[in-house]
């Protein structure tokens, strides 16, 4: 069995390594803005509720995020999305895969990040895809070590990714 860099294994299955603490502090800086807005007084009591409940819900969220989990099983041939919020589960499996996107985002004409999506066949409505976000990567490096380590762990390569396509 190998070691990488972005994935675990867990009994039989592989989740995708998250850097939590990050998320967990900048969510808990968000609820803590959120009751300092509850506390104080403004001029306006609705203007501090409604952007204190903004602030307080977007840690939440942030903090749920965190906790939020990616998992390539290899036997069941699916891929999983579960976390604290149970109505952003997905599940998606090997045969609906139909491409793996890379996307250059750039901010003011400025390079920031590349994301890896995953683009699959919508089981309820075929001429549907569902898009699913599994990384987001800085450099070239990085980005080919992910590529690699995805087809190693779920066995897809490019040839085989072109012959499931429609």
């Amino acid at each position: 069995m190998m070691s990488y860099q972005y994935f675990v294994y867990d009994q039989g299955s592989y989740l995708l390594k998250s850097k939590k603490t990050g998320v967990i502090i900048l969510g808990l800086f968000f609820i803590l803005f959120g009751v300092l807005f509850f506390t104080l007084i403004f001029k306006s009591p609705i203007g501090s509720v409604l952007g204190g409940s903004a602030f307080f819900v977007f840690g939440f969220f942030c903090i749920a995020a965190a906790f939020t989990k990616l998992i390539f099983n290899k036997i069941a041939q699916t891929i999983e999305r579960t976390g604290t919020l149970g109505y952003l589960n997905k599940r998606y499996h090997f045969q609906d895969f139909l491409s793996l996107e890379i996307v250059r985002i750039y901010t003011n004409f400025i390079y920031t990040r590349t994301a890896v999506n995953l683009r699959f066949k919508n089981p309820e409505s075929p001429e549907k895809t569902d898009l699913l976000t599994i990384a987001s990567l800085r450099t070239n490096k990085q980005l080919e070590q992910f590529i690699y380590e995805f087809h190693e762990i779920t066995g897809l390569t490019n040839e085989e990714i072109n012959q499931i396509r429609p």
